[in-house]
């Protein structure tokens, strides 16, 4: 800085310097003629000297121009507080470049520790989930995703691939899955492992919801509603259909109010599957229903859900909060029941979870700790802690 303003003012005194020096020469020049200038010739002389002396204050005005250039640029950058920092958001990772296409990768690792009142404390692996997708063209996707920890070390082996599907999204609105994936039943089962707030599911998450099937599924989006509605097997990942007949699964999302600050985390829903007796499996029916509001640090969720396998009624549900007193730390309480036989009245579980979530790098890299109680009717109470460690991109 100091450098600059010393350099600036020299450039300021040369050119004062060349507009006297340019009025001495006049001056000389006049008296080396040895006469006294005519009215004319004096006007001419002056108007003369005006017009330099404006060419030269332009120069001037270029000259400070640069000098301020030069200034800002030297000045120290400011410093952002943390805070802003935190709220910028993230670059976009490159995507990997393929013989067509290209690749995203993603990863969702979850590690456990699990105490029990009536079982052996265990650490253990509870997710491992590796998934490649992409575009081979504009318009045509493709996915596949695997969990090799769905291979377990009492040989209760399964197929590790859960997620393997092509996708068409050049209908407005649409995309069209063909292939292994989730069936739309539920909000809390439906939507990612990485995603949810709690540990574990609940119940109806995890007993309606979160199964993956082989079909045809169209999902689509607008600002006021989402919608999922697909055809499957019935069978289950990884496996051929043994009937003819097909089930049939959907879920329909309103969203009323896209442009109220107050209210655009508002949503209300529900969810429907429907399988008919044939002659190698028997009827399945679920009906449900879901509400959830978000707003700031605060949010609220509650789903409902009534089943039918074979000749047995059930139904669960459950009310969820949760609150961000620290944009690090959240913490969650929720209430559900479930009662997998209607016809009994000593078979209903009801379970309190409460629990702290400490985000380090975004919403799907977290440390989680949960306290269950479990108030089994007609069995035994059971308390459990368990203790996760998840890291996903």
């Amino acid at each position: 800085m100091t450098l600059i303003k010393r350099e600036g003012g020299r450039i300021y005194f040369f050119v004062i310097g060349i507009i006297v020096l340019v009025s001495l020469s006049h001056t000389a020049y006049a008296q080396t003629e040895n006469r006294v200038l005519s009215q004319e010739e004096l006007s001419t002389h002056v108007i003369g000297l005006e017009k330099e002396v404006q060419d030269l204050k332009k120069i001037i005005q270029q000259q400070n121009e640069i000098i301020n250039k030069l200034s800002s640029k030297a000045e120290e950058p400011k410093t952002e507080s943390i805070a802003a920092v935190q709220e910028k958001p993230k670059e976009e990772k490159s995507p990997v470049l393929a013989g067509m296409g290209k690749v995203d990768l993603s990863i969702l690792l979850q590690e456990w520790y699990v105490h029990d009142d009536h079982a052996k404390d265990n650490f253990k692996h509870r997710r491992l989930e590796v998934g490649l997708g992409g575009k081979l063209e504009d318009h045509l996707l493709w996915k596949v995703q695997i969990d090799p920890s769905l291979v377990q070390e009492d040989n209760t082996t399964r197929s590790i691939l859960k997620d393997a599907y092509v996708g068409y999204d050049d209908i407005p609105h649409h995309v069209i899955q063909l292939g292994q994936y989730k069936i739309p039943i539920t909000e809390e089962g439906f939507r990612s492992s990485a995603k949810i707030d709690t540990i574990e599911r609940s119940f109806i998450g995890r007993t309606f919801g979160d199964k993956r099937d082989i079909g045809v599924m169209a999902l689509g989006t607008w600002k006021y509603a989402d919608y999922q509605l697909g055809v499957f097997n019935g069978e289950g990942p990884n496996k051929s259909d043994t009937n003819d007949q097909k089930d049939l699964a959907g879920r329909f999302v309103l969203k009323p109010f896209p442009d109220n600050a107050s209210l655009k985390g508002f949503q209300v829903g529900s969810s429907f599957y429907v399988r008919p007796t044939n002659k190698t499996a028997s009827e399945k029916k679920r009906i449900g229903a879901e509400a959830r509001y978000e707003n700031g640090p605060f949010s609220l969720k509650s789903e409902f859900m009534k089943g039918q396998d074979a000749a047995v009624p059930e139904n669960g549900w459950y009310v969820q909060t949760g609150y961000f007193f620290h944009p690090q730390w959240q913490a969650i309480a929720k209430y559900e029941g479930f009662d997998p036989n209607e016809r009994k009245d000593d078979d209903r579980e009801y379970d309190t979870t409460v629990g702290l979530n400490y985000f380090l790098i975004d919403k799907k890299t977290k440390l989680q700790l949960n306290y269950i109680h479990k108030n089994v009717l007609g069995g035994t109470d059971e308390n459990q802690v368990i203790g996760a460690a998840q890291y996903a991109f």
